[in-house]
């Protein structure tokens, strides 16, 4: 589920709106696709209705909220999990985050075995689990340290101690859910492909231009 840029949400049917990312996909114009903060009801439901797959699930994963289920569920599809908030609520600023914070003992001490700070033990966690992570900076020096992490690995019995930190707590604001049972906006209101036989590739219509384009 999408919103509109009044806050409200819009009754567009993400269906719909693959399509038009996969005719996007057709026409060339990217060398692929995906999607960001869907849960698995809507990841299946999206590998079951579409014709090019996500190749990527950007979602929010960290030692506090580790999503195990949902990580998973992408390995098995073959889906790559692009991971932001990679420091939680660790290296946050919310008073009522659940712990640990960069303190605790335990990460203090794979800071002090590796050589690391806890922020590179955190990305190191995360691509130990074989995620992508996106940490957001603009300081050089922490860029650079981001990028530090090649030379060591977490342990799998350490990267099960992280992850035993787990508390399901998001540090950004939850997207909301799909609620089945939406009824999908008309062919006039959205841009649709119309599907071509098989080896014809896809052609995009777009309703208000009363043409149509098609790419192999």
């Amino acid at each position: 589920m999408a919103y509109k840029k009044n806050g409200s949400i819009s009754m567009t049917d993400y269906l719909r709106t693959w399509e038009g990312m996969e005719a996007a996909y057709y026409l060339n114009l990217t060398k692929s696709i995906g999607v960001s903060n869907f849960n698995i009801s809507q990841m299946q439901r999206l590998w079951d209705n579409s014709r090019i797959k996500p190749a990527v699930l950007q979602i929010e994963v960290n030692p506090t909220i580790t999503q195990e289920e949902l990580v998973e569920w992408c390995r098995v599809h073959g889906v790559v999990i692009m991971a932001y908030s990679p420091f939680g609520a660790i290296l946050g600023r919310k008073q009522d985050a659940p712990p640990p914070r960069a303190d605790d003992q335990f990460l203090q001490s794979l800071s002090t075995k590796y050589n690391k700070t806890v922020p590179q033990i955190l990305l190191r966690y995360l691509l130990d689990r074989s995620l992508v992570a996106i940490p957001r900076s603009t300081n050089k020096g922490r860029i650079e340290q981001n990028i530090d992490i090649l030379d060591f690995s977490l342990t799998p019995e350490e990267i099960k101690k992280l992850g035993s930190f787990n508390k399901n707590y998001r540090l950004r604001t939850p997207a909301k859910c799909y609620v089945g049972g939406m009824k999908p906006p008309s062919q006039e209101q959205v841009v649709g492909i119309e599907p071509t036989p098989s080896g014809a590739g896809a052609r995009v219509t777009t309703p208000h231009a009363n043409r149509s384009s098609s790419a192999r």
